[in-house]
């Protein structure tokens, strides 16, 4: 007889109980009782997330099927970090399928903006990076926003097969498939571990729609660039919104400076009295100072702990990196990828923006 593979219903790792410093241990006897591994036991009851090894999921053959049978992927963004949850490594993978995006996180953004804009932003997005799509719908896990809509798109779209879940880490795909398994089979009893940390599905978790087809949700990746893959634990949790975030609005002159937590600062060197908008997460202290002092500011305030967050990685100004941007003459967003935008009215100023080394910094078209 087979060995039966048993897996943990929470991440899709295999159930093993012999080495506790791998995926899918569980210190009890694997007789087919066991649907949680110990690390989403943990998750689930105690909000606890231990770093372990990792599974590095080959996604070539993860979507060889899908390429194959022209199965419906279901691409789930973070509508408020968005630049962050576009993972253009996938897109030679799925780019063969019907796509359906689901922009997440709805309720993170003002209720002021129109929905129709923010799916406009997004089919943009999409077609920038030269990829069809064939919806985008806007929705909130958390909220049960629009996910009659998703559920009645899936079924329109999938023609009987199978559907695959994709997206960056941290964009809700597991607390989105966790309500469309509510209201799809009416079932709460086993859910998919869900996390406000990156990579908490780590390989691919498959639940039957029908006897015919299947909804696969896949691991997550963390873009290198972005300040989820350079960041502690204890600092997403600040800089990743779970409420509705309140822009603040700051009438800067040149050579003031705003210090964005303990892991970046905002520098207005050159330009005329300008207003700057920061959409950030509410968790994330801000900090208004003269340029000429926001190098010891910044220190003392990181060093003294008043203000947060921190990161241990970031003991002074000079463990940030400095990119310059000269803005155009247009309303733009700039965008610390991971962390949240700045809207201002460019008409030439010189802005300095200090980040982590590794992340990202880009020039957009306003979001909102």
């Amino acid at each position: 007889m087979s060995k039966i593979k048993l897996t943990c219903f929470g991440c899709g790792c295999e159930l093993q109980n012999t080495d506790p410093s791998t995926t899918g241990y569980t210190p009890k006897p694997l007789d087919g009782s066991i649907v949680l591994c110990q690390r989403c036991y943990r998750l689930q009851h105690y909000g606890e997330n231990q770093d372990e090894a990792l599974i590095k999921p080959d996604y070539k053959e993860i979507f060889s099927k899908a390429m194959k049978k022209k199965s419906l992927i279901v691409y789930v963004v973070d509508l408020f970090a968005l630049e962050s949850s576009i993972i253009r490594d996938l897109f030679p993978y799925i780019f063969d399928c019907p796509i359906l995006v689901v922009a997440n996180k709805r309720d993170i953004l003002p209720k002021s903006i129109n929905d129709n804009k923010l799916r406009e932003f997004v089919f943009k997005k999409f077609k920038d990076e030269g990829i069809e799509i064939k919806d985008v719908i806007c929705s909130s896990a958390f909220k049960n926003y629009n996910i009659d809509e998703i559920i009645a798109a899936i079924n329109s779209l999938r023609q009987n097969n199978d559907v695959y879940i994709v997206g960056a880490s941290s964009v809700g795909k597991s607390s989105l498939i966790n309500v469309l398994l509510k209201v799809i089979k009416n079932e709460t009893r086993d859910l998919i571990s869900t996390s406000p940390y990156p990579g908490t599905t780590i390989a691919t978790i498959t639940i039957p729609i029908d006897n015919h087809s299947k909804i696969y949700d896949t691991p997550g990746i963390v873009p290198s660039n972005t300040m989820y893959a350079v960041m502690e634990k204890n600092v997403l949790k600040y800089i990743i919104p779970k409420s509705e975030i309140k822009p603040k609005t700051y009438q800067l002159n040149y050579n003031q400076a705003i210090i964005i937590g303990g892991i970046a600062r905002f520098d207005f060197v050159k330009g005329k009295r300008s207003g700057f908008t920061f959409y950030l997460s509410n968790n994330v202290d801000l900090h208004r100072c003269k340029l000429e002092k926001a190098d010891a500011i910044f220190d003392s305030l990181v060093t003294q702990g008043k203000i947060k967050p921190t990161s241990s990685s970031i003991i002074s100004s000079a463990s940030l990196v400095l990119h310059e941007i000269i803005l155009p003459t247009d309303r733009v967003d700039i965008v610390i990828l991971g962390l949240g935008w700045i809207n201002v009215k460019g008409s030439g100023q010189k802005i300095n923006i200090l980040v982590p080394e590794g992340v990202n910094i880009l020039v957009r078209s306003p979001k909102i």
